[in-house]
C-alpha cells in the first residue's frame, strides 16, 4: 500500500497532468484537477468528475 502523504504530494506535482490512477474499484485515466487533503478529483476525457480517495490508490503514473 502506499504513504497516503506521498501519493498526494505526487498528485500536486501532477497538478493538471494526465494520469492514470488504480484503485481496488478499477482504473481512472484522466486529467489531475484538485488535489484535497484526502481525495483528489480526476477529470475523465468525457468532462465526467471523479472524487478518488488518496488512500485507496494502489498505483499511479503519469500518461
Amino acid at each position: 500500500m502506499l504513504n497516503p502523504s506521498t501519493v498526494r504530494e505526487a498528485l500536486l506535482e501532477l497538478l493538471s497532468q494526465d494520469v492514470q490512477i488504480t484503485t481496488n474499484f478499477g482504473m481512472i485515466t484522466g486529467t489531475v484537477s484538485q488535489v484535497k487533503d484526502d481525495y483528489t478529483v480526476i477529470t475523465e476525457v468525457t468532462n465526467a468528475q471523479v472524487l478518488v480517495p488518496i488512500d485507496k490508490i494502489e498505483l499511479l503514473s503519469e500518461v
